[in-house]
C-alpha cells in the first residue's frame, strides 16, 4: 500500500522550494547560466518526486479519503505554481544563453542592443525575480494549514429549508373601452 500525501509532504515540498528560491540570482551579475540550468533540474526533480506521490494515490483511489484528496489538490496547484516558476527560469536560461528576446523584438536585429550582455542579463535577473516570488508563494500557500489535517467544508447535518418564494402579485387588468 502506498504511503498517504500529507502535510508532511507538502512542508517538505515548501522548505525545497523556499531552498531554491533563496539560491537564485538577485541582480544581473549574479545571474550564471549554469546554476540556472541547475536550479531548472532541481525543480524539475522536485516535480517529479512529487508526480510519482500522486500517481501511486490515484492508481489506489479507492483508499483516498476526503482529507488526503485535498492535499493531492493543493500539491498538484503547486506542482503547477512550480511548473510557472520553471518557464520563468527557462526563459531567463533562454535569455542568457540564445539571445532569443533579442530576434523576437522587432527592429532590435540593427540595435546597438542585440549584442549587449548587460541588457540580456536585466532581462534574465528580472524573469529569476519573477520565479523567486511564485516560488516563495507556493511554498506559502503549501505551509498555510501546518496544523495538520486540511480545513474541510462544513457538511450540513439535516437539510436546511429554503425561505418561501415571493411571486410578484398579478397586474389588475386594465380594461379598454371601445371607441
Amino acid at each position: 500500500m502506498a504511503a498517504g500525501v500529507t502535510q508532511a509532504t507538502l512542508d517538505y515540498l515548501a522548505r525545497r522550494l523556499n531552498e531554491i528560491a533563496a539560491q537564485l540570482p538577485t541582480s544581473r551579475a549574479a545571474v550564471d547560466p549554469a546554476a540556472l540550468t541547475d536550479d531548472i533540474a532541481l525543480l524539475a526533480h522536485h516535480l517529479t518526486y512529487a508526480s510519482e506521490r500522486v500517481q501511486e494515490r490515484f492508481a489506489q483511489h479507492e483508499t483516498v479519503h476526503l482529507p488526503e484528496r485535498h492535499t493531492l489538490m493543493r500539491l498538484a496547484e503547486a506542482m503547477t505554481a512550480v511548473t510557472g516558476a520553471m518557464g520563468h527560469l527557462t526563459e531567463a536560461l533562454d535569455c542568457v544563453a540564445t539571445g532569443f528576446y533579442r530576434q523576437a523584438i522587432p527592429g532590435v536585429e540593427t540595435s546597438h542592443l542585440r549584442g549587449d550582455s548587460k541588457t540580456l542579463r536585466i532581462i534574465a535577473a528580472e524573469k529569476c525575480s519573477t520565479a523567486r516570488t511564485q516560488l516563495i508563494a507556493t511554498a506559502a500557500r503549501l505551509h498555510t494549514e501546518t496544523g495538520g489535517r486540511a480545513k474541510q467544508p462544513r457538511l450540513a447535518t439535516a437539510p436546511v429549508a429554503l425561505p418561501p418564494v415571493q411571486l410578484p402579485s398579478p397586474a389588475v387588468p386594465v380594461s379598454r373601452t371601445a371607441r
